[in-house]
């Protein structure tokens, strides 16, 4: 259930990290405690609840003319680097 895609505002993270949460085998509560935080929390964020941080880091980009590419990687075991460089390919 691989996904990959463009992403332009909170819903569409949403969707996507709900996605990665589902490839992974993880409920939100297991997500929560592994993150050391609720479900609650993990819900709104898959619910794509527009937060303060959330609709600024957005309005930023579209500013600035940044754009989100997220993908999903089935085959992917474990924490990953926080930021991958594509400026080389």
């Amino acid at each position: 259930m691989a996904a990959r895609g463009e992403v332009k505002g909170p819903e569409g993270l949403g969707r996507m990290l709900q996605r990665g949460r589902l490839v992974s085998g993880l409920t939100q509560r297991d997500l929560a405690e592994r993150l050391d935080t609720d479900q609650k929390y993990i819900w709104g964020l898959e619910s794509g609840k527009n937060t303060i941080v959330i609709e600024r880091i957005f309005a930023i980009m579209r500013e600035t003319g940044i754009r989100m590419y997220m993908e999903v990687d089935p085959g992917t075991d474990g924490p990953q680097d926080d930021v991958v460089d594509e400026t080389h390919g």
